[in-house]
C-alpha cells in the first residue's frame, strides 16, 4: 500500500501481463513507476527479461524529447546565446585555417554578378568544444556538455535566422590623406533632383552588412559561413539659403551686440550702437529620406564657430545608416559678438563706390563676430563652466521650440518622434531647449557637451522618460569631466534617463572630435529610433 504500481501491457500470446520499462518520475505522463525485478539505469527501471538495453536507450531519448521540446523557449534562448558567438567563432577558426590547419578549410565563393562575398569555415565538433571551454563567458559551460546535449543545442542554433551585423561604410582612401567627406566613400554618387522647388541633390553611398550562418554537416562536423553585402543608402540634401521660397527656419529677434557693450551703451558718450536682428538660423542643411514615409526627425546643432554648410553638408553618413526613415535639420547659429572676446577688434572690409573704385576714407574697426548660439560672459578655458547671458539663450530657445512644433506637425502632431542634439555649445543649447519644452520628445544626443547651470531641471518633468545620450572624450580639455559630471548627476537625481559614455577618439582630437562624432550619433539614433519604439 502506498507504493505506485508500474505500468504494464497485456501480452495475448503469454496469456498474462508482462511489465515493461517506464521512465522514473515521468513528469509528462504524471506518474512514477517501479518494477519488482528490475534494475536502475540513469533514471530508468527495466526488467531484464521484458526489455533490452537498446530499447531502454530509445525510451530515454523519447523521454528527453518529451521533457524539453526542440522549439522550447529555453532552447531558443540558448541558441541565441550561441548565435551571438558566431562572429568570434568565425574569426578564431578562420585565422587557424589560414595558418595551415589541415583539419579546417577556408573557402571563398564570390558571384561576379552579386554584391555578396561569402566565406566558409568547416571544423570538427571536437575543436568547437575545446574553443568553448576556453571562453570566459557563461557560454563556456556548453564545452563541458555531453555530446547529445551539445548537438541538440547546435541543431537549435541551425534553425535560427542569420545573425546580421552592420559594418558601416568604407573609404576609397582610408589613409590619413583621406577625408571624412561622403565623396570619399565607396559607392558614392550624386544626382540633382528635378521637378522640385527646393535646391536638392540626391546623395548615395554604400553601407556594408555582414551575416553569419551555422550548419551541422554531420555528427562530427559543423560549418560557419560569413557573408558581406553592400546596401546602398541615399538621402536628398537641401541647401536652404536666405531668400529661398521655403523661407527661414525661425524669426526670433536677437541682440547681436555683446552684453558687456550693451551695458556700456547706457553712457551715450561712448557712442556704442546696439544692434538687433532677426535670427533666421540660415543657411541650413536638411537631409530627407528618399524611400518610405518619414518616421523621425533629428534637429542637430553645431558647435561655436562652425556652420551647417561648412561642417555637415558633405557628411550625411554621420546621421543616416539606412536603419530608419529619418529627416535631419542642421541650422546655423546667428553671427554675433561675444562678451568674453570684446577686445578682439578686426578691420572691416572697405566698401566700393558706385564707379568701382575703393573708398578713400580710412578703414573702420569692428568687434570680431562668431557663429554662436548664445553670448559668453567669461572664458575659464575649460577649468570650470563659463557664465553666459541667459537672455541670448532664451531667444534661441524660443526659436528651437518653433522648429520642434513645425517638425512635429509634419509627423502628424507627434513630438515624441522629434530627436534633438548637438555638439559642444550646440549640445548645451539643444539640452536647454529639450528640458524647457512642455511636451515629451523622442530623445537627445549630446556630443562633448554638458548641462548649463541656468537650465531648469524639473523633478519628474515632461522629459523624465526621454532617453538622454551623452558622449564624452576623456582627453577633452574644453569641457572637463570633473565639473561636467555634476550636471548629469543633477539629471539622475531628478529621475531622468541618462546614458553617459566615455570613448576615446582614435584620431586624438580631444574636444574637437571629427569622425568618431558620426559613430556616436548613429549609435544613439539606433537606440532611440529602434523598431520596437515605432508604432
Amino acid at each position: 500500500m502506498g507504493r505506485n504500481v508500474g505500468s504494464s501491457v497485456h501480452n495475448e500470446k503469454a496469456g498474462g501481463v508482462v511489465p515493461v520499462a517506464t521512465p522514473a518520475r515521468n513528469n509528462v505522463l504524471g506518474r512514477s513507476s517501479g518494477l519488482r525485478h528490475g534494475m536502475h539505469d540513469k533514471g530508468f527501471l527495466y526488467d531484464r527479461l521484458a526489455i533490452s538495453p537498446k530499447q531502454a536507450q530509445a525510451l530515454k531519448r523519447r523521454r528527453w524529447r518529451a521533457l524539453v521540446p526542440a522549439d522550447s523557449s529555453e532552447d531558443n534562448a540558448i541558441a541565441r546565446e550561441l548565435r551571438s558567438l558566431l562572429p568570434q567563432m568565425w574569426r578564431h577558426f578562420r585565422v587557424s585555417s589560414m595558418n595551415g590547419n589541415a583539419e579546417q578549410a577556408n573557402s571563398i565563393s564570390t558571384n561576379p554578378s552579386s554584391a555578396t562575398r561569402v566565406e566558409t569555415v568547416t571544423l570538427p565538433i571536437d575543436k568547437l568544444r575545446k574553443w568553448l571551454r576556453k571562453l570566459k563567458t557563461p557560454a563556456s559551460r556548453w564545452g563541458w556538455a555531453t555530446d547529445h546535449d551539445l548537438r541538440r543545442r547546435l541543431h537549435s542554433l541551425e534553425r535560427l535566422p542569420r545573425l546580421q551585423r552592420r559594418l558601416g561604410f568604407r573609404f576609397q582612401d582610408p589613409s590619413k590623406r583621406g577625408t571624412w567627406s561622403v565623396d570619399n566613400l565607396l559607392g558614392f554618387s550624386t544626382n540633382p533632383v528635378v521637378r522640385t522647388k527646393r535646391r536638392e541633390t540626391q546623395i548615395s553611398w554604400g553601407n556594408y552588412v555582414s551575416w553569419f550562418d551555422f550548419r551541422c554537416l554531420d555528427k562530427a562536423t559543423v560549418e560557419v559561413r560569413r557573408g558581406v553585402r553592400r546596401k546602398m543608402v541615399a538621402v536628398r540634401a537641401e541647401k536652404r539659403r536666405r531668400g529661398d521660397p521655403a523661407g527661414p527656419l525661425a524669426e526670433e529677434m536677437i541682440t547681436v551686440t555683446a552684453r558687456t557693450r550693451c551695458d556700456q551703451a547706457v553712457d551715450r558718450r561712448r557712442k556704442i550702437r546696439v544692434v538687433r536682428r532677426t535670427a533666421d538660423l540660415l543657411p541650413a542643411v536638411i537631409f530627407r529620406p528618399t524611400t518610405g514615409p518619414q518616421q523621425w526627425t533629428l534637429i542637430y546643432l553645431h558647435g561655436m564657430g562652425s556652420s551647417a554648410f561648412e561642417n555637415y553638408l558633405d557628411k550625411p553618413h554621420f546621421f543616416v545608416d539606412g536603419s530608419t526613415s529619418l529627416k535631419i535639420v542642421v541650422p546655423t547659429a546667428p553671427l554675433r559678438e561675444v562678451s568674453c572676446f570684446d577686445g578682439w577688434w578686426v578691420k572691416s572690409q572697405r566698401k566700393k563706390q558706385a564707379c568701382g573704385s575703393l573708398c578713400s576714407s580710412s578703414p573702420r574697426w569692428r568687434l570680431h563676430q562668431f557663429t554662436s548660439w548664445y553670448d559668453y560672459l567669461s572664458n575659464h578655458d575649460g577649468r570650470r563652466e563659463d557664465a553666459i547671458d541667459w537672455k541670448s539663450l532664451g531667444a534661441i530657445q524660443r526659436a528651437l521650440h518653433g522648429i520642434i512644433q513645425r517638425e512635429a506637425a509634419e509627423l502628424g502632431g507627434r513630438p515624441d518622434r522629434i530627436v534633438i542634439g548637438g555638439k559642444s555649445q550646440g549640445c548645451c543649447t539643444a539640452l536647454d531647449a529639450l528640458l524647457t519644452y512642455p511636451r515629451p520628445l523622442g530623445g537627445f544626443v549630446g556630443i562633448v557637451g554638458h548641462l548649463l547651470g541656468c537650465t531648469p531641471v524639473e523633478p519628474g518633468g515632461p522629459q523624465a522618460q526621454t532617453p538622454l545620450h551623452f558622449f564624452h572624450e576623456p582627453e577633452d580639455s574644453m569641457m572637463r569631466w570633473d565639473w561636467v559630471q555634476h550636471g548629469e548627476r543633477r539629471l539622475r537625481e531628478a529621475g531622468y534617463t541618462v546614458y553617459a559614455r566615455h570613448c576615446r577618439d582614435p584620431e586624438g582630437n580631444g574636444h574637437f572630435v571629427d569622425g568618431i562624432e558620426g559613430t556616436w550619433v548613429r549609435s544613439a539614433l539606433r537606440s532611440i529610433c529602434s523598431p520596437k519604439r515605432v508604432c
